[in-house]
């Protein structure tokens, strides 16, 4: 792929601190601008609509929705922009569910400072973060899990349940899911048994491999990480 000149990044991070660190290291970068900076997802989301970014720099954790589901919504609305998740915790969990909101990467954000040239450059150029031993962990996971499993039972399901398959996939509880679907807990419990029936599946971590297929067959996908 041929190198743009310059690539324009939005930063949304809750954390001064942590902008200033990033907005320091990209700005001995020439080729990286960063043309905003929000401290929650509503106004990320705002900047991403009206800036048009190639890259999103965006911290997992966020004062008003969680990082994933900011993903999510970047994803659902500007499919093109690259997302790299930044967090401080090293969960395998967090991982996968960034992996299946559409993140091109997930990086720790005591990453060495000499690492973050080329950490950019990837996931610029759409290929994803070289793999740390975590991640590649987290993946050979989502591999494993995959094995008899198609995509294609997913059109059995109805829409109700495809709205429901990326809040699971997220690893919200069904009390969180009814919450943000607005319906009740009971409800939500039920439409669940009747998606793993029809998928042939019974671990909500099998859902993650599902969600990240269907996002692949998208165009979405995270890149050749093995």
């Amino acid at each position: 792929m041929e190198r743009q000149s310059v690539y324009r990044i939005v930063l949304i991070d809750d954390s001064q601190m942590a902008r200033l660190g990033l907005r320091d290291e990209l700005g001995r970068m020439t080729e990286f601008r960063i043309v905003g900076e929000a401290a929650a997802a509503a106004e990320g989301l705002e900047l991403v609509e009206k800036l048009n970014p190639d890259v999103v720099l965006l911290n997992h954790s966020l004062p008003d929705v969680p990082g994933v589901q900011a993903c999510r919504l970047i994803m659902a609305a500007r499919p093109e922009t690259r997302v790299l998740m930044l967090s401080v915790y090293d969960d395998p969990a967090l991982i996968r569910a960034a992996i299946a909101a559409g993140a091109q990467g997930y990086v720790l954000k005591d990453t060495p400072v000499v690492m973050w040239g080329n950490v950019m450059w990837r996931v610029a150029g759409n290929a994803a973060v070289p793999p740390t031993r975590l991640l590649g962990m987290v993946l050979d996971e989502v591999r494993d899990m995959g094995n008899g499993l198609s995509s294609d039972s997913m059109a059995d399901l109805s829409p109700q349940e495809l709205r429901l398959l990326p809040l699971i996939a997220e690893g919200l509880t069904n009390k969180e899911i009814a919450f943000a679907v607005a319906l009740s807990e009971k409800t939500v419990k039920n439409y669940i048994s009747n998606m793993f029936s029809k998928l042939g599946i019974n671990r909500r971590s099998q859902v993650v491999t599902l969600y990240a297929r269907s996002l692949a067959n998208r165009s979405l996908s995270v890149g050749d990480c093995a």
